[in-house]
């Protein structure tokens, strides 16, 4: 049974989706909009010793942050550390690798042995008003207000966990958004044009898309060169300031993929074209199912504005819609299958034919590292000759060097094909990656 909902809270991109100990999250999720970002709290020493809570034990911060009793040399430091000439304490749990760790687990559906972990712990925080108020001084950085307290407080005395609350705490936007703003000067990689790049792992914006879209996993050891094209797709826009209610975008070679739901919910119209058929039907998770043509609520992975997305039967290289219509096009490890590197070709163009001037077309495709050449595998000289349009300018060198700064191992496409790190694979002798790269029509 769901939970009741408070009128200031939603869920975030998920409706009765359960967790991996089967509780229903929908009455659990904060709500904040994304507009509110800018108001959270400042990067100034005034600001951030309002989250200090320097009455509260430092035990209780380990407990509440970090899930564990702090160690005796822990608290002995701690307990001598004065507000005044350091950052306080929850700020500084909040940015350790301990917490990003946990962070990313409970943000998923893989953090079953962690949640227990906290339970054991949350248990020892005298009264459920004193908890809940933790959870915002600590992780959101301010009071709880009323209604949200009312409603926290009523699900534990239903008998939801505490761990659960903190779960859902954790999976604001709120909490997104000021995890962000509190550690910006921690290094992170914000390349748009490369090859599938392990760094954005470590970018907290990154994953904080990533962790939306939902069906995929967040923790670094199953990252996935799918997980990766989704989400640096929707960091690029969003850098390049794409994704917003007036921007219309169109999908070529869809499928029926998450990143096509996501966008429904943040742009004004979205355009999914795929020819729908033949072997993509059963073939790479049925993305060329048809049926999504009829039904495609049946492939939604969440809650999305039915009204903004539309599914056409279409070929990339001739797509039935005016010239300047969209704001942007994209392709995701499509335009190799459309007849190799001509096909692929006739795909940019039709992508940049539909764009509006200053729109952007992002591609992604296979990049070859090594071995033997393979018709879907383009390499790095065919790339170039791919993305050289008369209409289009890249908007910075594609970093084509990922893997002179990595060591890896490539997972076998035919023997191992869930293997993961799933980043670098091979066919036979023929090693390759993604790379993706985004292009500003010409005005």
């Amino acid at each position: 049974m769901f939970l009741s909902t408070p009128r200031h809270f939603q869920m975030r991109d998920q409706v009765g989706v359960g967790s991996a100990m089967g509780i229903a999250w929908a009455g659990l999720w904060p709500f904040l909009p994304r507009g509110r970002a800018s108001a959270y709290t400042p990067r100034t020493s005034a600001a951030v010793r309002r989250i200090a809570c320097p009455h509260m034990p430092v035990a209780t911060a380990y407990r509440v942050i970090l899930g564990r009793h702090p160690t005796p040399a822990e608290a002995a430091i701690e307990g001598a550390a004065s507000v005044d000439d350091r950052q306080p304490l929850a700020y500084r749990l909040l940015l350790t690798p301990e917490f990003r760790d946990v962070y990313f687990a409970l943000k998923g559906e893989v953090g079953q042995s962690v949640l227990c972990r906290y339970d054991r712990v949350l248990r020892l925080i005298d009264g459920d008003a004193q908890f809940v108020d933790l959870l915002y001084e600590y992780f959101l950085g301010r009071a709880a207000d009323p209604e949200g307290r009312q409603h926290y407080l009523g699900a534990l005395a239903s008998g939801e966990a505490r761990s659960h609350i903190l779960q859902a705490i954790l999976r604001s936007d709120e909490f997104d958004h000021r995890l962000v703003r509190i550690s910006p000067y921690v290094p992170r990689d914000v390349q748009l044009c490369e090859l599938a790049n392990p760094a954005k792992w470590d970018n907290p914006e990154w994953m904080a898309l990533l962790s939306e879209l939902s069906i995929l996993p967040a923790d670094k050891p199953r990252m996935h060169r799918k997980g990766y094209e989704l989400t640096q797709l929707l960091f690029g826009l969003r850098h390049l300031g794409k994704l917003d209610p007036e921007r219309s975008v169109i999908s070529v070679g869809a499928g029926h993929e998450c990143v096509l739901y996501w966008l429904a919910n943040h742009v004004g119209r979205v355009a999914a074209t795929d020819t729908y058929g033949g072997d993509w039907t059963t073939a790479r998770g049925s993305e060329g199912d048809q049926q999504v043509l009829a039904h495609p609520e049946a492939y939604a992975p969440f809650a999305y504005r039915r009204e903004a997305l539309t599914f056409f039967r279409m070929d990339g290289r001739r797509l039935g819609f005016r010239d300047a219509t969209f704001d942007v096009a994209y392709s995701l490890s499509s335009i190799e299958h459309f007849g190799g590197f001509d096909g692929a070709t006739s795909a940019i163009d039709e992508m940049a034919r539909v764009v509006k001037p200053g729109g952007i077309v992002a591609v992604a495709t296979e990049y070859h590292l090594s071995g033997p050449q393979c018709p879907d595998v383009f390499d790095a000289a065919q790339i170039r000759r791919l993305l050289d349009r008369p209409a289009l300018r890249l908007i910075e060198p594609i970093d084509e060097n990922v893997y002179r700064r990595y060591r890896y191992v490539p997972i076998d496409l035919v023997s191992t094909p869930y293997e993961t790190p799933h980043l670098v694979v091979r066919i036979g002798q023929t090693v390759f990656t993604s790379v993706i790269a985004f292009l500003e029509k010409l005005r």
